[in-house]
């Protein structure tokens, strides 16, 4: 579980990078995640005509669930899906206190709002917030633990251009 911040840990929020990085990395994992099931779905569709629409069914709310697993729950409290481990990066709140539920749903909402515009919000705002940061009251920073224990420059080492050390 993760724990807040301490007000004497400043938190680097120069990540717009590791964010489109992670972003991709986590939309590639869900699709590695759901398609399984979407395939599971589809066979189970194909061989009972009177039940397709309900494994059709079964499957898109399995398929949303996990998602919504994957994006919402598995953050909160730690603060990361997996993109943003391998990635050293987490999402904390603005007064250094873990990821809520409330929270990351009201991010993983914007997200799709988002788009574009968040990436221009990230790279003009002083923290570094999509508008989903803003609304959730959330930040997106390098985990120090990770660097710290790894060793770890993952700015440096996938070469995102522009990640400046801590200050």
């Amino acid at each position: 579980m993760a724990t807040a911040l301490s007000a004497h840990d400043r938190l680097d929020t120069e990540v717009v990078g590791l964010r489109v990085a992670q972003y991709l990395l986590d939309v590639l994992i869900s699709v590695l995640i759901v398609l399984p099931l979407t395939l599971l779905v589809g066979i189970g569709a194909a061989s009972d005509s009177g039940t397709t629409a309900w494994v059709v069914l079964a499957g898109l709310l399995c398929g949303l669930l996990t998602l919504f697993w994957y994006w919402v729950l598995r953050p909160v409290g730690t603060g990361q899906t997996w993109g943003m481990r391998l990635l050293g990066i987490r999402v904390v709140r603005t007064d250094r206190s873990p990821l809520t539920t409330r929270a990351a749903v009201a991010r993983v909402l914007l997200l799709v709002i988002d788009g574009l515009v968040g990436l221009i919000a990230m790279r003009v705002s002083p923290r570094r917030q999509r508008l989903g940061d803003v609304v959730a009251g959330t930040l997106v920073v390098r985990d120090r633990r990770a660097h710290q224990a790894e060793g770890c420059a993952c700015g440096a080492a996938v070469g995102v251009p522009g990640q400046r050390e801590n200050r």
